[in-house]
């Protein structure tokens, strides 16, 4: 009888305690339902997304509906990129809360053929196109169709940008094509998007003229990509009516200047940089043009540019230096033969195939290779308060000629084409950050920039500043990076577009990226520099120790269940042995 009693007590005193337990689980999960957090233990951070993300979808006003086209029977790698980018957005409303809306929607999935046809074609309108890809990587007759876009509509307006990068998943794409990439770059094209719809007040930037920069037809691709994201303006420092350049524009642009700067035009430029405005250089110091090549029957002499700036640059930190680079990673031309009926490419070595970036760094990670044309080195000098970052360098297997060099076009031909032996000047740096609080390069010059302010240059709201508030920029030994092909009836081509190669290269990426570096005051642009790691097994340890691991995995979990068996009977028969 006691014993009954004495079950019946812990029978309900087991039940009480499991009615709290269960009663105290329902408070939290109440308390918390209004909190969101989550802990990423991934040595990447691959599943949080940035602060300034965080803010960007915080101070949303209105609803942002969001459509992933990426649909349909998937491959398992583009499977984890669609899947990648939906627990990203479900991320985003956590913070953004109702004002991100999202769907994945399948164009194919419309079963009325002539409907299907008719989206299609809207869809390809604004942009949206479809790529093929292999179920197999041999079977060909494998291939269908997918839509790897997103689009974002915000109140009347739409904008769409690609899942996919095209360096690390060329098409047509396949069962191995790798979206680590495109997974890692998810954040950076959202948030772009979201800034580029949502942004009413775009900064400034501005391109410098008066000295032969390069024109608004050789500009016209960069150009439409920055209208995007900014408002593009131009200045020109030799016009008599150009005292200063506006304090709003957050960064200027200077793209192969070919003549002297005046000292009116270098005082407006270190003092805009002083009041803690942004430049971007891309400096030829070196007369080099190919087509030189025709007018000097195979050869010309490339000689010093006199640009008078050189001095300017020294003193924030860089020297482009009067040197043409050399590089057996180059892009090739195409070289007349049989009294010039047929072509035959050959590589040019004075063009180099630029990929060897700093990795760690927002603006060169995951770009694809840069072309460059006649390209310059960048040395770094010793400045107090400057912060110097090497972005971009030559191939393991590169020289440079000191100007004045002979020009030559049978370099083309392997009896006269550089050695390996001749590369002797590896890894040279091409694209250089400046970060701080420069000095100004009219400091010993003061009676020079007095005389100049007096006159009316640069802000009149204060003395001539002798230091900066702190700045940004970036120099780059290459004028023609920025600069697309325009044809002889004055048809802008595509910037980075090389038909003999039969690609296209990041040179505008690249150069957006740095403008967008220099523009950016909220951090947005480092979510370029996440990166989604895969972690492999290893196949010879796995080989080696098969046997070991499938035993484990067999008896491992057995023996946990008796343990915690044991345990359970050991603990009851205590308890219930009187």
């Amino acid at each position: 009888m006691e014993r009954q009693d004495q079950y019946k007590k812990n029978r309900r005193r087991a039940m009480l305690q499991l009615l709290l337990l269960v009663g105290i689980i329902v408070i939290i999960n109440v308390l918390l339902s209004g909190f969101f957090f989550r802990v990423d233990l991934t040595e990447e951070k691959r599943f949080s997304i940035s602060e300034p993300t965080k803010t960007l979808l915080k101070e949303q006003e209105d609803i942002l509906f969001i459509r992933v086209y990426l649909a349909g029977d998937l491959t398992p790698n583009l499977k984890r990129l669609q899947q990648a980018t939906t627990e990203m957005l479900d991320q985003f409303k956590n913070y953004a809360g109702d004002n991100v809306q999202y769907d994945i929607f399948d164009p194919f999935s419309i079963p009325n053929e002539e409907n299907q046809a008719e989206f299609i074609k809207q869809l390809e309108e604004k942009g949206i196109l479809s790529v093929q890809f292999m179920e197999s990587a041999t079977d060909e007759a494998s291939i269908k169709y997918i839509f790897p876009f997103i689009s974002i509509n915000y109140k009347d307006s739409e904008i769409a940008f690609p899942m996919i990068d095209r360096g690390t998943m060329p098409l047509p794409l396949n069962p191995d094509s790798d979206p680590s990439v495109s997974i890692s770059l998810l954040e950076y094209n959202f948030t772009k998007a979201i800034r580029q719809i949502t942004d009413a007040d775009k900064p400034y930037v501005a391109f410098i003229a008066g000295h032969g920069e390069l024109n608004r037809f050789e500009l016209n691709d960069i150009a439409g990509s920055l209208n995007e994201l900014y408002n593009v303006t131009q200045i020109d420092l030799e016009d008599d009516s150009t005292y200063e350049i506006p304090k709003e524009i957050k960064t200027i642009i200077v793209a192969k200047p070919l003549s002297e700067f005046s000292m009116e035009g270098k005082f407006i430029i270190d003092q805009y940089i002083m009041q803690g405005g942004n430049v971007l250089w891309l400096v030829d110091p070196v007369i080099a043009d190919f087509d030189s090549l025709y007018s000097g029957k195979g050869q010309f002499m490339a000689i010093d540019r006199e640009l008078n700036i050189m001095d300017m640059l020294l003193q924030y930190g860089a020297r482009i230096n009067t040197n043409i680079i050399q590089d057996k990673q180059c892009t090739h031309i195409n070289v007349p033969v049989a009294n010039g009926e047929n072509f035959i490419m050959r590589p040019w070595p004075f063009n180099p195939i630029l990929n060897n970036f700093n990795g760690d760094h927002p603006i060169s990670k995951n770009v694809d290779a840069i072309e460059g044309k006649f390209v310059s080195t960048v040395d770094t000098i010793a400045v107090p308060g400057i912060t110097k970052t090497i972005l971009l360098t030559t191939s393991g297997l590169s020289r440079y000629l000191v100007a004045p060099a002979r020009v030559n076009f049978n370099v083309v031909d392997t009896k006269f084409a550089p050695t390996d032996e001749q590369y002797n000047k590896p890894n040279q740096p091409v694209a250089v950050l400046l970060e701080g609080q420069f000095p100004s390069a009219f400091k010993s010059l003061k009676p020079t920039a007095n005389r100049l302010h007096q006159m009316g240059f640069a802000y009149q709201d204060g003395k001539v500043m002798e230091k900066g508030t702190g700045s940004k920029q970036i120099m780059i030994g290459d004028g023609d990076l920025i600069k697309n092909f325009v044809d002889e009836n004055g048809k802008p081509d595509m910037l980075g577009i090389n038909y003999i190669e039969r690609y296209i290269y990041g040179n505008k990426d690249f150069a957006m990226n740095c403008i967008e570096y220099l523009c950016d005051q909220n951090g947005l642009i480092a979510t370029r520099a996440k990166e989604v790691k895969l972690r492999p097994l290893d196949e010879q340890k796995v080989g080696e120790n098969r046997i070991q691991w499938q035993l484990v995995n067999m008896i491992a979990p057995l023996l946990v269940l008796y343990l915690f068996s044991g345990i359970y009977f050991f603990v009851r028969n205590r308890k219930y042995a009187a």
